[in-house]
């Protein structure tokens, strides 16, 4: 067993000499050009062997096959490598600050479950800090994948007989449609499921948002089946204290007194009119995004000013504002309506309690809304989006921590996924889209 002294040699060599992530991304673009030469070797000598029958693209075929056997390897060891060092040993259990009173509520089941899994003997290892990194490579794999059988596809209409016009309106809503689907998961998630999205995006989306903290809570309490209308369970103290601070009657938040909850708590202090609210979130959004975009956009172009370059600027920033607006203005719009002004008016109490409208239904209405205002930003950018939104809409559907034996798993998909997308990028470099493709495609032209 090592010293105390040791150890703290150990500690400092690995914070100084070894650094995690740059070494992974060394291991994996440094290895899959090493190996690549050897399995290119390996493979016309495999072919000799066999006595394969020689073809035109049998040079191409071998080359392909090494490039992704080569990459798949190193992808695989450099993901080990990054999840490697300091092991992650816990009894399994979730020690940061839940945001919500949900969100501890379903910590406490997940420490419940764990602690009966281990024991201070035996502690469990716990893995999944690569697990957004694989999601990314999962998702541009999927799309190269995707776009190849379109592109192949395409070749067969033409053949068969052209059919331009729709083929080029499905290609440019493919990105529309997966960032709308993409959003959608990651607001629902963010209303029910915080602890299933990264902490730092969680935390954006609230600032953004900016809606108490308490409906959030009265929301999920609803979906929880804690939270009822007409009976007296002991929830109204949650909505009475934010009557008292925005000067509302007290009874608003008394579920047992008023059903449904009155749609102007939803506006906070917006007023009445669902359509001011909706203004109202609109122009706060706008200002919250024009703060980001507008120095963003100028300082990239400051390497060559001009008055076109600041009108771009000026422009890009604009729409991208208006973007965000029109996001969070027609969630909550959306939701307005289906509690508000369209569900209830269309069935009635009877037909539909109040209480459906709530659990669920009314969030699910702007999830699936609010997706569509990506058709304000310009043609090229909503690739770059439905990029960044679809990795974490898929973390949304698997653990953000697990237990390190199933480490293979996540190798494995980031193994098959960087092999993939590495392979379009020698061999097919049009197929990876985005400023992704075009970093990958001068990194791997030096290699």
């Amino acid at each position: 067993m090592p010293s105390p002294s040791q150890q703290s040699q150990r500690k400092i060599l690995s914070r100084t000499v070894i650094k995690p992530f740059p070494t992974f991304c060394a291991a994996l673009v440094g290895g899959s050009a090493l190996l690549r030469l050897t399995f290119s070797l390996l493979l016309k000598r495999l072919s000799k062997f066999l006595k394969l029958q020689k073809t035109p693209n049998r040079h191409s075929q071998i080359l392909v096959a090494a490039q992704f056997t080569a990459t798949f390897v190193a992808a695989w060891a450099s993901l080990l490598l990054l999840n490697s060092g300091h092991a992650n040993h816990s009894n399994g259990t979730i020690d940061r600050k839940p945001s919500s009173e949900y969100e501890t509520t379903t910590t406490n089941a997940i420490n419940e479950i764990c602690q009966s899994n281990s024991s201070p003997s035996n502690p469990r290892i716990l893995a999944g800090k690569t697990i957004d990194l694989t999601l990314l490579a999962a998702t541009r794999a999927l799309d190269v994948v995707v776009g190849e059988m379109w592109s192949r596809r395409k070749k067969s209409k033409i053949q068969k007989g052209p059919r331009p016009r729709l083929d080029s309106v499905m290609s440019r809503a493919a990105d529309v449609s997966v960032f709308a689907f993409s959003s959608g998961m990651v607001m629902w998630a963010w209303f029910y499921r915080p602890d299933f999205l990264p902490r730092t995006y969680n935390k954006w989306i609230r600032k953004a948002a900016q809606v108490d903290e308490r409906l959030l809570e009265a929301l999920r309490r609803i979906r929880q089946g804690v939270f009822h209308y007409g009976i007296d369970t002991g929830q109204a103290p949650l909505l009475e204290s934010m009557c008292a601070d925005y000067g509302w009657p007290l009874a608003w938040g008394d579920p047992a007194k008023t059903i449904p909850i009155p749609c102007e708590m939803v506006h906070m202090g917006t007023g009445r009119s669902c359509e001011k609210h909706a203004l109202s979130r609109f122009t706060r959004a706008f200002r919250f995004a024009l703060a980001t975009y507008l120095p963003l956009n100028l300082f990239v172009r400051a390497r060559s000013p001009s008055i076109i370059a600041f009108r771009r600027a000026l422009i890009d920033s604009v729409r991208s504002s208006a973007f965000l607006g029109a996001f969070i203005s027609l969630f909550y719009y959306s939701v307005c309506l289906a509690r508000t002004r369209l569900g209830p008016n269309l069935f009635s109490k009877g037909t539909v309690p109040p209480l459906f409208w709530d659990n669920g239904t009314c969030v699910g209405a702007g999830c699936m809304m609010c997706g569509w205002s990506i058709l304000i930003e310009a043609e090229h950018r909503r690739q770059e989006v439905a990029f960044f939104v679809a990795p974490r809409a898929a973390a949304t559907l698997f653990p953000r921590k697990y237990d390190r034996k199933y480490l293979w798993r996540e190798a494995l998909a980031f193994a098959l996924s960087s092999a993939t997308v590495l392979t379009c990028i020698r061999h097919k470099p049009e197929r990876v889209r985005g400023v992704l493709g075009k970093i990958l495609n001068q990194v791997l032209d030096e290699t």
